[in-house]
């Protein structure tokens, strides 16, 4: 025997012994009208105070309530009560309609904003717009006093005119390096030869028209005053005795003394050359019934030498004796003396100073700022009668496309997997109670961002058909539905178990009194599930309609009302 044991045991007996030993107390009024002892009562009484007291008595309470606890957990892991201690309602599986959404808040954005930023600066001449005001892109907004640009302009462009004169005088230079003809005809002589060094002026071709050939015959002078040009005539070949057509040229005032004494004139004849007539081919003519008294020679219309417009020396020889040729035909070539570069070097000159004065005209454009978009001004800084002093950095004004607003909302890592482009969503407005618009998943951003460990992702909504009210900046409460089933078997989110069982009972397991459940009548049912909101799960199979399902919670409600209940909760 333990000493605790003992220890007891010695406790009880001296309790005993001191209540036999008391003197009987009166008991209450009731008992004493009866005329029973108060003594045994009394003496349970002060045992029963001092065993409550006694080492022993709190093993023993501890001991028992740790065994219920065990019964309980038992039982609760057997049955797969998740809520024990809580109690139960039942609620029948019913027929209703659920969205399943995300939410989330943002902040109304147009679909584009351009900022105008001042790119010169100087005093603001006008400006012709307010806040508020539509303008469109390229309209002229604001005029800048632009007196020194415009004279960087004007002498941008004489810079160009200069370069283009002094070009073209490089490139003529260039162009006279090629001897080219400058009449038609067959070449007749060439006068240079490659390596040979020439100046301006040299001839270096001789050209002979041999496409028509001059006839000069001596005419008695009585029968020549009755000759005039532009006549028909006909000259007859000595060699061959062949007649040519010909045609009266000219006739000579000058009389001479021929042959025998005989006084003459001079009749010149052009003669159109078959092809075969060359220079020194003696012939005789005749002008109707007038015959000549001597006969003359052929003789070219033309011969011509061309000349060499530049110096330089022969580097290469296009033709040779006998090549027929026409006006602009390259003759000979000559190598100049760095004329080429300095075509080049003077063409370079012209593109440096276009573009010179490309950059001042862009210069002279910007001191007319122009609206880069279209859309409605939201913001304006500078007036006119404003001083620009600083460029690239003073904003001047704000323009937003107002045709469409957005606006992003921050979605949780567990949730954007649902998240597609082109889903519905249901849009309230802070600053417009009552009133809801609709849009869609626009955008939806890979980039996520991390905080406190939690990642969000950005998804961007378009709203459709925004109105005048709803304005930039506005805040919003945004349902991005996910998914939409009507005329569902629903239960209460929060009924389902682990391992997707629920608990039913029968409708004679719930009191009509109280609402309160026997639980001994719960039997454990396994269902399928389908799309569920926070509240709210689709059941595919294990359940009908009108099922009562046990869901945690304390105190009884009694049975529910079996009739569906339209219900947009978010998704959980």
């Amino acid at each position: 025997m333990n000493k605790d044991t003992m220890e007891t045991k010695t406790d009880w007996a001296e309790e005993e012994a001191a209540c036999a030993a008391a003197p009987e107390e009166p008991m209450e009024e009731e008992l004493a009208e009866t005329g029973e002892s108060a003594a045994p009562q009394k003496k349970w009484k002060r045992l029963w105070t001092r065993w409550k007291g006694s080492k022993k008595a709190r093993i023993i309470t501890i001991v028992v309530v740790v065994f219920l606890v065990l019964v309980l957990l038992l039982r609760a892991c057997s049955s797969g009560v998740t809520a024990l201690l809580g109690g139960y309602t039942a609620q029948a599986a019913s027929m209703r309609d659920i969205t399943v959404s995300v939410t989330g808040t943002g902040t109304v954005q147009p679909i584009h904003s351009s900022t105008i930023v001042a790119m010169v600066t100087g005093d603001i001449l006008s400006d012709s717009f307010e806040i508020g005001d539509h303008v469109e892109k390229d309209q002229v907004l604001y005029v800048i006093d632009a007196e020194n640009a415009q004279t960087a302009v004007e002498q941008a462009q004489l810079a160009v005119d200069q370069a283009n004169v002094s070009y073209q005088q490089a490139l003529r230079a260039a162009e006279d390096l090629t001897v080219t003809s400058t009449v038609s005809g067959q070449v007749s002589s060439i006068e240079v030869k490659q390596g040979d060094s020439v100046g301006a002026g040299t001839a270096v071709v001789t050209v002979t028209d041999n496409k028509n050939m001059t006839l000069k015959c001596d005419f008695n002078a009585a029968d020549a005053q009755n000759i005039r040009a532009g006549q028909s005539a006909a000259v007859t070949m000595t060699a061959t005795g062949e007649t040519l057509s010909a045609t009266v040229k000219n006739v000579s005032s000058y009389t001479a003394v021929g042959a025998g004494g005989t006084l003459v004139r001079s009749v010149e004849f052009s003669v159109p050359n078959p092809g075969g007539i060359t220079g020194g081919m003696a012939a005789t003519a005749r002008v109707g019934t007038y015959a000549c008294q001597s006969g003359g020679t052929f003789e070219y219309a033309t011969q011509t030498q061309v000349l060499s417009k530049a110096s330089g020396t022969v580097d290469a020889i296009y033709v040779s004796e006998g090549t027929t040729v026409a006006p602009g035909t390259r003759l000979v070539h000559l190598e100049g003396s760095g004329l080429e570069e300095q075509v080049e070097s003077a063409g370079i000159a012209v593109r440096n100073a276009e573009l010179s004065l490309r950059t001042a005209q862009d210069a002279l454009e910007s001191y007319q700022i122009k609206a880069p978009i279209s859309g409605t001004v939201t913001q304006k800084d500078l007036s006119a009668g404003d001083n620009i002093g600083q460029v690239g950095t003073t904003t001047m004004a704000v323009i937003s496309d107002l045709s469409a607003l957005t606006f992003d909302m921050l979605i949780d890592e567990l949730d954007i997997p649902q998240v597609q482009v082109g889903q519905r969503v249901e849009i309230e407005v802070d600053a417009l109670p009552g009133r809801t618009f609709t849009g869609y998943v626009d955008k939806i951003n890979i980039n996520g961002n991390t905080a406190n460990g939690v990642t969000n992702y950005p998804v961007t909504i378009m709203i459709e058909d925004p109105d005048s009210d709803l304005l930039p900046g506005m805040n919003v409460s945004a349902e991005i539905v996910i998914d939409e089933v009507t005329d569902a078997l629903t239960i209460p989110v929060s009924a389902v178990q682990r391992g997707d069982t629920v608990l039913v009972v029968p409708e004679s397991a719930v009191s009509e009194k109280d609402g309160s459940v026997d639980l001994t009548q719960a039997k454990e049912v396994q269902v399928k599930l389908g799309s569920n909101n926070s509240d709210y799960v689709v059941v595919l199979s294990g359940l009908e309609e009108g099922d009562l399902v046990l869901v945690p919670g304390a105190g009884g409600a009694g049975l529910p009302d079996a009739a569906g209940t339209q219900d947009d909760g978010a998704a959980a």
